[in-house]
């Protein structure tokens, strides 16, 4: 019962800081870029301190093939 409940509060936590990093950082750029006319380069923005953590991880870790991501990212 406590697994179940932790996973939600991890979960809703999760959600949360998303939608937090998604109101602190991207809508103030939006605004200074549409009066500027300047874009954000391509990329994800992810959250603040964790970014692509968990797809490098992935790519280097789990599916040991390194070259995905650096190929992912050169296409961006």
């Amino acid at each position: 019962m406590d697994a179940i409940y932790f996973g939600w509060l991890g979960l809703v936590i999760g959600f949360v800081l998303w939608w937090w990093n998604e109101y602190w950082y991207i809508i103030p750029l939006k605004f200074k870029c549409s009066k500027s006319a300047t874009k954000l380069p391509p990329g994800h923005m992810g959250l603040p301190f964790i970014g692509e953590m968990i797809s490098f991880l992935w790519y280097f870790k789990i599916v040991r093939r390194p070259d995905d991501f650096i190929n992912a990212k050169r296409h961006k």
